[in-house]
């Protein structure tokens, strides 16, 4: 209704998701140039119901807290009231406890920031009222929001300075708020204060800890009777090892009688800090006698030197092996293998990476025998504490890896299951040659170029000949497949579908395949654009294997991204750096961040500091470029994005680049035929259809470049999904006919960021 009006200074852009009372629309604020959610009262509503929003505007304005939805103004337009308001992104709690029970280290920050916000809202004298998961908004950073304070109460004025030391005064009675989160005071229509809302907070812990309702039952009127007449089961039920002090701090909000209740927030804070900090006692030194070992790429010493796939594939699978146990810390590949052939000495190695063991190898195979030999370093003192020789048949590679794990534990004094019984569960083999293949695919894969993930899927399709029951080749195809139509090397069309079926047999092989889940979720971002289903695969395989940096990289650039959710982009990028600190891409990719959300300074500064580290990565001059562009640094966009095209032999995608870039920079003849050799090339060759109307954008062709991205949605192009966050095409957002392929792709802005900027 509103789509595309300007209502006060807002400027309204799309509908974002709606509720009991109302809907909220995403909008851009024209005078200070942010993105806004505007929050309207439905039509047809009391008068009543009209004051709620004013008084909710009111009430949350009252509060200048961090841990509180900000709100901006209030108005009326065509009879309906509405407040301007902080756009959030994120999930709400009600979201996450429905994932599960959280951990009390998950769970205790949050809290306590929840309750601080309380305490700053009560000192002000507002009491919440309808405290509940839904409306509790956790920020892509990890912090709370709290929203919705449309049923708040303000309590009365102290008589005297005496009274200003009691705690909170009543409100005036009445019933008000959602009957699964009231207190029982509030239940039963009596006066009730601030610690109202500490009851509902003491439920919502419960929920965050145990992964039930302490009072739920089959209906509202037996839930409110359990309220008013039971006592919370000891989450001791659930938690058996939970620490008294936990227990007894729910129990206390949780007392039906107030008086006995936690008399305010601080009060209920101060206690969740002192369980915070006595938790954090023996996390610490666990953390600090943890055992760690290193695992440095093996040397090939084959005849031929065409080992390396053997080599890096071999230490890959310890590295992996290894890092599923809890009470061992393993140093990241891309760390470890930063190494290779280092002139550093051992102990140097092992003491910038912080291990206390380095296993280092070499290999050399020569026909269906394999001859392995690996030397266990201890860095404290410099010396060998296990050498060994493995001459064995290829046939027995498995029992050569089981053997070398165990022996590296045994040194490390910790426990694991031996890698061959677990290869069901792993999604492995025991047929040599199908690994091998494997292992030469996923060496090719990770190159990354076209010529190489083609060869990939020629490597895995072997694989697969020798064991079609192996489930990992069948993720490599599914990802080779996606790395191909995601760099617009080849159709959509023809590798997405493919794509789906390979990992919906790896999937049907193992159900709890961490890389199967990965790959579906990408899957389900790019082609399918269900980002909901998508953020489900992707968060799957996060719980399968927490460690994967792959998972998070890809959750984080090709789902959470393109939606704009940037927060949460960020803190999953934040754990891929700390799993994976060497990682060139996964380095670049807060720098695509920071381009995407317009700061273009920071973004330069990202991807130079990376090319100090490896000049000729094409991702950082890729995006490089754009940025320099953007900030009307045009020579020195022209150099990189030249640079990116030389180091990709002329990709499309860089191409594209350079082509928008030389039309930004005022050389629109040179900028044509980049777009001529583009579509020249298109004639024989897939070509995504963005790529061609990203350079008519440039060229301020509008038209062309609208019917250029309409063909994209009908080939599902992959790349897409960037015109909702890349600078080049935000001339052409607002064009109504953009907004409709916005729309059916499901992009501009997720769903949960309707969800947080105005539940109902």
């Amino acid at each position: 209704m509103f789509i595309g009006a300007k209502i006060s200074h807002f400027h309204v852009l799309e509908k974002i998701g709606q509720g009991g009372m109302g809907e909220v629309y995403l909008a851009e604020d024209t005078i200070l140039h942010r993105r806004v959610a505007l929050k309207f009262l439905k039509t047809g509503r009391s008068e009543a119901e009209r004051s709620r929003i004013i008084a909710e505007a009111r009430a949350a304005a009252a509060i200048d807290h961090p841990g509180v939805c900000k709100v901006f103004e209030a108005g009326e337009v065509e009879s309906r009231s509405f407040i301007a308001m902080e756009l959030l992104e994120g999930d709400t709690l009600e979201k996450r406890i429905s994932r599960g029970a959280m951990a009390v280290q998950e769970a205790l920050p949050l809290v306590i920031e929840i309750s601080e916000a309380l305490s700053e809202a009560h000192g002000k004298r507002l009491v919440h009222c309808d405290l509940k998961p839904s409306n509790v908004m956790i920020t892509g950073a990890g912090h709370v929001k709290l929203m919705d304070f449309g049923l708040a109460r303000r309590i009365r004025e102290p008589a005297s300075a005496e009274d200003e030391t009691m705690t909170l005064r009543t409100a005036p009675p009445g019933i008000a708020g959602t009957p699964g989160y009231m207190a029982p005071e509030q239940a039963k229509g009596e006066a009730f204060d601030g610690r109202a809302d500490l009851f509902s907070l003491g439920i919502i812990f419960y929920e965050m800890l145990c992964g039930v309702h302490p009072f739920r039952r089959n209906t509202s009127h037996a839930t409110v009777a359990a309220i008013l007449y039971e006592d919370a089961p000891d989450i001791r039920k659930y938690l058996p090892d939970a620490p008294p002090l936990l227990a007894d701090i729910v129990s206390r909000a949780l007392e039906r009688n107030p008086e006995t209740r936690y008399a305010s927030a601080a009060e209920f804070r101060s206690d969740l800090i002192r369980l915070r900090d006595a938790t954090r006692l023996e996390p610490a030194r666990s953390r600090a006698t943890l055992p760690s070992v290193a695992i440095l790429p093996f040397q090939d010493l084959s005849a031929a030197g065409d080992q390396g796939y053997f080599c890096d594939g071999l230490a890959e699978e310890l590295i992996v092996a290894l890092g599923r146990i809890k009470r061992l810390r393993v140093v990241a590949r891309s760390a470890a293998f930063h190494y290779r052939n280092s002139a550093l000495s051992l102990s140097e190695i092992g003491n910038t990476l912080k291990a206390a063991m380095i296993l280092e190898g070499s290999l050399r195979k020569s026909g269906e025998r394999v001859r392995i030999v690996v030397n266990l370093v201890e860095v404290a003192s410099a010396s060998s504490v296990w050498t060994e020789v493995y001459d064995r048949r290829l046939d027995d590679i498995f029992e050569v890896q089981d053997e070398i794990a165990r022996a590296i534990t045994q040194r490390l004094r910790v426990t694991m299951n031996l890698l061959s019984s677990e290869a069901a569960s792993t999604g492995g083999t025991q047929n040599a040659r199908s690994y091998e293949a494997y292992l030469k695919g996923r060496y090719l894969w990770n190159r990354r170029t076209e010529r190489n993930v083609r060869l990939s899927i020629a490597e895995f399709e072997k694989a697969l000949i020798e064991d079609p029951e192996y489930a990992l080749p069948w993720v490599g195809l599914a990802d080779a497949c996606i790395t191909l139509a995601l760099y617009g090397a080849a159709s959509p069309m023809d590798m997405m579908p493919r794509a789906k079926q390979a990992v919906n047999h790896a999937l049907g092989l193992n159900p709890e395949l961490a890389e199967a889940f990965m790959s579906r979720g990408c899957v389900r971002a790019i082609f399918d654009w269900d980002w909901n289903a998508a953020e489900t695969d992707f968060e799957q395989a996060i719980r399968v294997n927490p460690r994967s940096a792959q998972t998070r990289q890809w959750f984080a650039m090709n789902c959470l991204a393109p939606q704009r959710r940037f927060e949460r982009a960020r803190s999953e990028l934040k754990i891929a750096s700390e799993l994976e600190p060497m990682s060139l891409a996964i380095a670049t990719s807060p720098g695509i961040l920071d381009l995407f959300r317009g700061d273009y300074d920071a973004a330069i500064r990202r991807f130079q500091a990376v090319l100090e580290l490896e000049e000729g990565f094409y991702l950082a001059h890729y995006f490089l470029a754009q940025a320099c562009s953007e900030t009307s640094m045009h020579q020195d966009a022209i150099r990189e994005a030249e640079r990116a095209v030389a180091i990709t032999n002329g990709s499309s995608e860089s191409l594209s680049v350079l082509g928008y870039i030389q039309a930004a920079a005022g050389n629109e003849a040179a900028s044509s035929r980049v777009l001529q050799m583009l579509l020249d090339r298109r004639a024989n060759a897939y070509v995504s259809p963005v790529l061609i109307a990203q350079i008519q954008v440039g060229l301020s062709r509008t038209d062309a470049a609208i019917e250029n991205l309409i063909k994209a949605l009908e080939v599902r192009a992959t790349d897409l999904m960037w015109i909702a966050v890349r600078p080049a095409f935000a001339r052409v957002r607002r064009d109504p006919r953009v907004r409709e392929i916005l729309s059916r792709h499901g992009l501009g802005i997720p769903a949960q960021t309707s969800t947080a900027s105005g539940q109902d």
